[in-house]
């Protein structure tokens, strides 16, 4: 099974090749395409995507491993 910060990784390589390069993702959108990710994969596929726990913060999902590596 594959980590949050694995998927996070993914994310932003993603972004920073996009049509508009260098593209920037905030912490918060991170932490709603990790929260999107990991819905669209149980729908899909039955199972989890990553293995971390999603919390509900004031502002929304958040995986508190990928929330303190990105904001370091």
């Amino acid at each position: 099974m594959l980590k949050a910060i694995d998927i996070s990784a993914y994310f932003i390589d993603y972004a920073y090749r996009g049509e508009e390069y260098g593209e920037l993702i905030s912490n918060l959108k991170l932490q709603k395409l990790l929260y999107y990710a990991q819905g669209f994969h149980l729908a899909l596929y039955d199972k989890l995507l990553f293995s971390e726990d999603i919390e509900a913060w004031q502002h929304g999902p958040v995986v508190r491993d990928v929330c303190f590596v990105s904001s370091q």
